[in-house]
């Protein structure tokens, strides 16, 4: 946690700012030694004069800091060379500071902090002041429409009101950070933790006893396939795990922690216990929704760093994505409307209305609201590309937003802005990354074939990295030049697996034994079927739709950008049973096929509508080589009958990858959880779904 946090800061470490408290770094307050309130008597004497008009200036500023203004800038030169003002301050530090504060941590006080701008240094030193003082002053400077022309007294509770109230702050927003870190630590760190439990001795077993429990969906065989109306996607219950962690967290962290100075005592802010401990919910609020900004700006990413760290997949993290918008939508909700309440209590709803910064929070607020909105189930399958574009705009609409909200609120001196600093980093990451990615594939040219009605066989020459467990996404610019941004994820074979091998012929005897129930024989093709194909690269095969697909045709130097590979789910688990079972539907056998390569033993289910028979007569060549299959067209799979059968063969592990459509995945999840429950001791079973889901 330290380790991360000193990342986190360094950041901006470097960062010299002026604003509410002239500082020289910026971070997380409370952490890696970074306060602003340091020493608290100093910025008590400073805070109880800064309200005064100077004979230098009329301009005042009540909380002592300076706006980045011109009138601020001459205020600070002001101050620097006005005795009156610097000796008063001087005399109330030699008489509230006790011996325990050094001497060095007041002259660094005083030369970046007394003036308002840390630029800006005073004439004299603390030393200096002070030994021009002749004689003890005696007058206190009470009124505030008075101008201080001499050395003036504040009262001792002037100064313990400003200073405590300094302290009260302060520990609120150093509490908000370690809160906010932990948050973000656990959702960072618990998929790596959990993963990695399965490196620990004798836990194996346990893990292969617990994740048929981790499987099934929190509510019915909603998983994959949306709820009624198109509600959305319901977790499983491991996933469930995850989130009700960040729920409980961000409960919790809003709840405890509070501590106020009235009834006892006297708030310099407020007037009352109800604002100031609405003022703290609403800060707190604040920074529980921005420590969530760089993990809910991660999960979305391609180059999740997460995907290479656990063996969680693609589908999850874009899954625990959404839940986490929605926590981060109803901290900053709730952020919003305990402002508008503590305003409106205040008196000073009307004038804040115009300020900067509560406009970039009503943007931002409005912004994340129009995300949460339009991230629904039923636009996202109806019109993606609409989806996407606005997701984006106000995404950055969003950031810009929050920025400004703590720039003209703070001028980014409380360490608000480092959970920015972080999303912002990760998103640049991001984009950056993709764009290497592209250029590292460079300019492509494919070749389009029609293989039905409905589908393409699109070959991408030169291209490496097809594996089990990833796509790449794809570019076709030319296709649509009003969109040429537009692309697409795609399951990845390598063109040479298509090719006919004679050394793997089998009998036709054997053969016909695997293809039963309604299973339709098909026919090899030789290797002159693969005349005008370049073996070296990968193959996809697409299924047109509405969009960028919907203007595939039969093309033999189509312009194509590459992105990728990317690893969507994980393998290892999968590649280490004893057994591996391959269940595809439609044209979800493309994330199947370059599995077949990969293990010694397997049993590929296929099935496929009469339509889409010509799937099944392009890809022949390969199916051949599969030893143990059943192919049915037109026919749905017996899955519960088939994986039944293989539990009772006696092996150890068995693995089961499904591709297809959302209904195939969720029935094969329901009963690899039930038969993995019940044939707990005797056959553990390892699951990874790749579905057509949104």
């Amino acid at each position: 946690m330290k380790l991360f946090s000193l990342v986190l800061s360094s950041f901006i470490s470097s960062v010299v700012a002026t604003g509410p408290v002239p500082v020289t770094k910026s971070g997380l307050a409370g952490i890696n030694g970074f306060t602003f309130y340091d020493p608290y008597c100093g910025h008590g004497c400073f805070r109880s004069f800064s309200p005064f008009k100077l004979a230098c200036s009329a301009s005042v500023s009540p909380g002592g800091h300076t706006t980045g203004t011109e009138a601020a800038h001459n205020l600070a030169m002001c101050r620097a060379s006005n005795f009156p003002y610097l000796s008063s301050i001087a005399w109330c530090m030699h008489l509230y500071c006790s011996d325990d504060v050094r001497a060095s941590k007041i002259e660094t006080f005083w030369e970046t902090g007394i003036t308002g701008d840390i630029n800006i240094l005073p004439v004299w030193s603390f030393g200096e002041v002070m030994a021009n003082i002749t004689e003890p002053p005696t007058m206190i400077a009470k009124n505030q429409s008075m101008i201080l022309d001499m050395t003036m007294l504040t009262t001792q509770e002037t100064w313990e009101v400003t200073w405590t109230t300094l302290y009260y702050f302060f520990r609120e927003t150093a509490l908000e950070s370690y809160f906010g870190l932990s948050i973000c630590l656990t959702a960072f760190g618990l998929p790596i933790a959990l993963t990695w439990l399965g490196y620990l001795p004798f836990m194996t077993s346990a893990l292969d006893r617990i994740k048929p429990w981790l499987y099934p969906s929190l509510f019915g065989t909603y998983h994959d396939r949306p709820l009624p109306f198109l509600l959305g996607n319901v977790p499983t219950i491991g996933q469930s795990f995850y989130i009700s962690v960040l729920v409980i967290l961000n409960i919790v962290f809003l709840a405890v922690g509070y501590r106020t100075l009235y009834p006892n005592q006297t708030m310099q802010w407020y007037t009352n216990h109800y604002q100031e401990l609405m003022a703290y919910f609403m800060w707190r609020t604040g920074v529980l929704a921005f420590c969530q900004m760089p993990v809910l700006f991660l999960f979305s990413s391609r180059n999740n760093i997460l995907l290479w760290l656990t063996n969680w997949s693609h589908a999850t993290y874009m899954l625990l994505h959404r839940w986490v918008a929605r926590l981060f939508l109803i901290q900053t909700l709730l952020h919003s409307i305990l402002a508008l309440v503590l305003y409106k209590n205040t008196g000073s709803y009307a004038t804040s209305l115009k300020t900067g910064w509560w406009i970039w929070g009503a943007i931002a607020t409005v912004a994340s609201v129009i995300i949460v909105l339009t991230s629904v189930l039923v636009i996202r399958q109806r019109a993606y590309e609409l989806f996407l574009i606005t997701h984006i705009i106000m995404a950055v609409i969003c950031l810009v937003g929050c920025w400004y909200h703590v720039w003209y609120g703070y001028e980014n001196t409380f360490g608000y802005e480092t959970w920015l600093y972080a999303t912002i980093a990760v998103w640049f990451f991001d984009r950056l990354a993709r764009l290497a990615r592209i250029l590292k594939m460079g300019i492509r040219r494919a070749k389009v074939t029609d293989i039905g009605s409905t589908l393409v066989r699109v070959d991408i020459p030169g291209i490496r990295g097809a594996a089990p467990g990833r796509v790449v996404f794809v570019y076709f610019p030319t296709l649509n030049p009003l969109r040429p941004w537009e692309n697409h994820p795609f399951s990845m074979v390598p063109t040479a697996l298509l090719t006919k091998h004679k050394h793997n012929d089998y009998s036709g005897s054997e053969t016909g034994n695997i293809e039963k129930n309604h299973a339709m024989m098909v026919s090899s093709k030789t290797a002159a079927d693969s005349k005008g194909y370049n073996n070296s690269g990968v193959t996809l095969f697409v299924r047109k739709s509405k969009g960028m697909t919907g203007f595939l045709k039969a093309n033999n130097r189509l312009l194509t950008l590459v992105e990728g590979p990317y690893p969507t789910n994980p393998t290892n688990a999968v590649l280490q049973s004893d057994r591996l079972l391959l269940i595809g539907g439609g044209i979800g056998i493309t994330a199947l096929l370059p599995f077949l390569r990969c293990h010694p033993n397997i049993r590929l289910f296929y099935s496929v509508k009469t339509a889409d028979k010509c799937l099944v007569d392009t890809l022949s060549a390969v199916m051949d080589e599969v030893r143990e299959k059943e192919i049915s067209v037109g026919d749905r799979l017996n899955i519960d009958a088939h994986l039944q059968n293989e539990v009772n063969l006696g092996w150890s592990k068995i693995a089961v990858v499904v591709c297809g459509p959302v209904g195939m995945c969720d029935d094969v999840r329901a009963v690899v959880a039930r038969l993995g429950r019940e044939k707990a001791g005797h056959c553990s079973l390892e699951l990874e779904v790749d579905a057509f889901s949104w």
